[in-house]
């Protein structure tokens, strides 16, 4: 169907020179217009359309017409089959005869005809496709027909499926990753002097084969001439018009309730109300409701305002909700602030939305059986979405359709199913409830030593370690075990996955060398069936390092990292993000032993392949470049710690970092301190306390104040103060630091105390103030030996200086 091979020429017209282009192929003429005349192409199109309709040019009965799909602004559609190529398209039926050349309601059938050919001609992912036209003659009556893309719902469709199905939100990324597309076909439209004049969530089309949105229904646009601005009619739905049309149109109900426009006294741009109507459409998206009163938009718009903190999506929805329209943002600026945040773009996974829009229209035809199954693929589909309280809800309804067919095996399965999404839910007693009722239908239907009561047990097992019940959890992995054993044998990989949980119930119990012992069981049933190098492994081995991780083997940690990484870097092309936070893991071990320079490598290299997975701004890349920063610092390369700060500071400033408040305060807190530090690094002894200043008013406006973080901020304040020999300043914030978190019994606290007395004792040593000095030393060791013991290097050193001074003393 689609063009190929034209030829262009200049067309002389009634003896007059019309600019425009022509394309010709075999079966039809496609106008290109750069109009100077719209009336003169607008004949131009219907001589063409009767001259086809005589030489009956056209391919009718290649078309098979499966249904109706809905109506333009003026015809049917239909979905129809190429039965030569099998290719799907949309057919609009536009009625004409004879005279239709003089029916206003046919031209501007034609006027729609011509806009869509002069857009067309640009590829845009966020525009429809037009492949054809041709008159035909279907029962007597006389159709122009427009062969187009076949789309599978409209933006409505989805929206009300979305409300339906639990309410599932589109999020900010995805809301910028659709207007994005859209906007780019709005900007091209405006290239052409289109403007569309009907935006509404109906007139926006969703196509699941490439996953695209697209503007559609072009019965309201119009053309405008070169350089015109200004318009004083219009057309579309009053819900979704700008202001600036809305309260200044005489605005009228007909008898039936259907609005009319009365007298129009306008002069407004039409390019600025499409982008407000724009606006309105992504509103309702994003609050998911399908309307919304001039009196509830307003409302909408200044809670929208009065946000102390939007979001980036919702800066640029104010922007396109601007009242006044000489403010409001123009479509080249949208286009060029969306793509600035390319990095947040997620392409949405509508597919199983649309699925449930097929399922609510095949309901009638379907019997029990294939509603079952329905629900059951519906279920397992919101499941790889991760959206398990989705699949419960369509789990549940399979389950009904079970019990009324009488299927026991179908029941088992899908009570199992319902097991594992309660469980990621963390409903835990409706899990175990779940596996417990699968089980004993599988005893029932299969016996006990079945491989489906193996797998019942096993879930079971994981219930209970999710549940901290590890012993009773460790009894049933030991069942399930037993029957894989009794049924494949010592070496099947169903019980490899049994002796990894039981390993994993007794690391939950600090039960490490039964935890290794388990995991190495497994390691070697898979290596034997898969060799020693199968992504298989790395679970296996990922486990193993975490509990030497735990020992505080660290070593021993990297030895099994390095393991798995080689693996992952073997078989990257499905593994990237594993390997990204292998080496995230292998770089924290590093961190552990003070090897700065293997960690700086390692975290740089979780970092770029991060941002290449996940983008800048998301959690994963940030908690590398978080690391990688702070290795920075550690190994004193403190021009790099500073730019990756920097960075960091900028990103959760912008809101570009999705997070809780809290979260944000924390972080702020953490990069702003760290930045302190590097700027003492390199002797910038006035902007290390500037930034140190701006994380404690971080912290301060935190809901609950965060005193561990501000221990250790006033306490590098006292460290700067004592560099500059401000030593009364150092002294002050030094105990500031030491009230902060002088009750604290953790660990880390007690060791920042340890560090804060520390420096005290430095503090007077260096003024010559010896009895002060050895009191803070004490007081420091005490601290240290609270969590390292006497025999730690630090407290050995910390006696070192406690003895020098007893020298001094006694002199």
């Amino acid at each position: 169907m689609e063009s190929n091979n034209f030829e262009s020429k200049s067309l002389k017209y009634r003896g007059k020179d019309e600019k425009m282009t022509i394309k010709m192929n075999q079966n039809q003429i496609i106008v290109v217009l750069e109009p100077s005349d719209l009336q003169q192409a607008m004949k131009l199109q219907i001589e063409q359309i009767k001259d086809k309709a005589a030489n009956k040019n056209y391919n009718w009965e290649i078309f098979d017409i499966k249904q109706e799909i809905g109506a333009g602004t003026f015809g049917q559609v239909f979905a129809s089959l190429d039965q030569k190529t099998g290719k799907k398209y949309a057919l609009k039926f536009i009625g004409y005869d004879d005279e239709s050349d003089q029916d206003p309601e046919f031209k501007a059938a034609v006027r729609e005809i011509v806009i869509m050919q002069t857009l067309s001609q640009t590829y845009c992912q966020g525009l429809l496709k037009i492949y054809d036209i041709y008159p035909c003659i279907k029962d007597d009556n006389k159709y122009l027909v427009i062969v187009m893309e076949l789309c599978d719902c409209n933006l409505m469709e989805l929206l009300k499926v979305r409300i339906e199905e639990n309410k599932t939100k589109w999020t900010d990324e995805e809301l910028l990753y659709i207007l994005n597309q859209l906007i780019e076909g709005f900007v091209i439209m405006k290239k052409h002097n289109v403007t569309h004049r009907d935006i509404k969530p109906q007139n926006i089309l969703y196509c699941q084969a490439d996953k695209s949105y697209k503007i559609a229904d072009l019965g309201g646009a119009k053309f405008l001439k070169p350089k015109q601005a200004q318009l004083n009619t219009v057309r579309g739905s009053p819900a979704y018009w700008a202001p600036e049309i809305y309260f200044f149109c005489d605005l009228q109900k007909d008898k039936e309730g259907r609005f009319f426009v009365g007298k129009q006294h306008l002069n407004y741009d039409p390019y600025a109300s499409d982008v407000y109507s724009i606006g309105i459409t992504f509103l309702l998206m994003r609050k998911l409701i399908p309307r919304l009163d001039r009196e509830s938009l307003k409302i909408e718009v200044e809670m929208l305002k009065k946000l102390k903190q939007p979001s980036i999506f919702e800066q640029i929805l104010i922007k396109m909700l601007e009242y006044d329209d000489t403010k409001r943002i123009s479509f080249e600026d949208l286009q060029q602030l969306i793509s600035s945040y390319k990095d947040l773009f997620k392409k949405p996974n509508e597919d199983v939305f649309v699925n449930c829009l097929k399922t609510q229209q095949d309901k009638k035809n379907l019997s029990a059986q294939d509603l079952m199954m329905r629900e059951v693929k519906l279920a397992e589909a919101y499941e790889k979405l991760n959206l398990p309280e989705h699949a419960k809800s369509h789990y549940e309804l399979a389950l009904k359709y079970a019990i009324k067919l009488s299927k026991d095996n179908a029941k088992a399965d899908i009570m199992n199913s319902l097991g594992t999404v309660n469980c990621d839910l963390e409903q835990y007693d409706e899990a175990e409830k779940n596996f417990s009722e699968s089980v004993a239908l599988y005893k029932k239907l299969n016996g006990d030593k079945h491989s489906s009561v193996a797998d019942g047990y096993n879930n079971l097992g994981i219930v209970k370690r999710k549940k901290g019940e590890f012993e009773k959890a460790i009894k049933y992995y030991e069942q399930a075990y037993q029957i894989k054993e009794q049924i494949f044998g010592e070496n099947n990989l169903g019980g490899a996955v049994i002796l990894q949980n039981i390993a994993m119930a007794h690391k939950k119990l600090k039960n490490y060398d039964q935890a290794i012992k388990y995991f190495k069981s497994a390691l070697q049933i898979k290596k034997l069936l898969c060799g020693d190098r199968s992504p298989i492994l790395c679970s296996t081995y990922d486990n193993l390092a975490r509990v030497y991780y735990e020992k505080q083997q660290f070593d021993m940690a990297i030895s099994f990292y390095s393991i798995t990484a080689e693996i992952y870097r073997k078989h990257q092309q499905s593994n990237q993000q594993r390997l990204s936070d292998t080496l995230f893991e292998i770089a924290l071990c590093f961190q552990k032993i003070g090897r700065s320079a293997e960690t700086i490598k390692a975290a740089q290299e979780s970092y770029q392949l991060r941002k290449q997975i996940y983008g800048q701004y998301a959690k994963q890349t940030v908690k590398s470049q978080e690391l990688l920063s702070q290795s920075f610092l550690e190994e004193g390369k403190y021009e790099e710690a500073l730019q990756h700060y920097n960075q960091l500071k900028q990103f959760y400033l912008d809101n570009l970092v999705k997070c809780t408040v809290d979260e944000k305060f924390d972080s702020m807190a953490d990069i702003l301190k760290n930045l302190g530090a590097s700027y003492m690094g390199i002797q910038k002894y006035d902007k290390a306390l500037e930034h140190y200043k701006e994380g404690i008013e971080f912290l301060m406006k935190r809901n609950n104040n965060e005193s561990t973080r501000m221990a250790k901020i006033y306490y590098n304040m006292g460290l700067v103060y004592r560099k500059i020999k401000d030593f009364k300043s150092a002294e002050q914030y030094y105990q500031t630091a030491a009230s902060q978190i002088a009750t604290s019994k953790s660990a880390s606290d007690l060791i920042t105390l340890g560090d804060i007395y520390n420096n005290f004792g430095v503090l007077f040593g260096t003024q010559d103030k010896f009895a002060q000095a050895k009191k803070y030393f004490q007081m420091s060791l005490e601290h240290y030996q609270k969590v390292l013991g006497p025999n730690h290097s630090i407290c050995k050193e910390v006696q070192i200086n406690i003895k020098e001074l007893e020298k001094w003393l006694t002199k």
